[in-house]
């Protein structure tokens, strides 16, 4: 959304917005990849540790085939409301996955392997 505004501003202000942008861009890729890492580890069980890893690949793979084509269907057809769009969308997401994440550990979906584990801590402990 930062990137919408940079729109008709004066030359030093975009690049400061633009600035911006890059930096809240940066922090969000940052702490998407440490939970997406925390997510497809700590829910998956010990036995189907590549089973959920796979499928967790999937998703990515789904987002990289369809993201440019809502992007550009969203930023470049529809301009600025398309960018809000967009941001809503990053937003909601964010906000669903930590409650989500709850609800599968209290249903009990959440596995037992923390990366380092060894097979004898984890034999031990199932």
């Amino acid at each position: 959304m930062l990137i919408s505004l940079s729109a008709g501003i004066p030359a030093w202000a975009a690049a400061a917005l633009l600035l911006a942008a890059v930096a809240v861009h940066t922090l969000g890729e940052l702490w998407h990849s440490a939970a997406g890492f925390e997510i497809s580890f700590a829910l998956a069980p010990r036995h189907a540790t590549g089973q959920y890893l796979g499928v967790f690949g999937l998703g990515a793979g789904l987002a990289e085939a369809v993201g440019p084509a809502l992007l550009i269907s969203l930023c470049i057809t529809w301009g600025r409301p398309g960018w809000y769009v967009v941001g809503a969308l990053f937003a909601v997401t964010g906000l669903a996955a930590p409650p989500a994440v709850a609800w599968a550990r209290r249903r009990g979906y959440a596995g037992t392997a923390r990366p380092g584990d060894t097979a004898k801590e984890a034999a031990a402990t199932a």
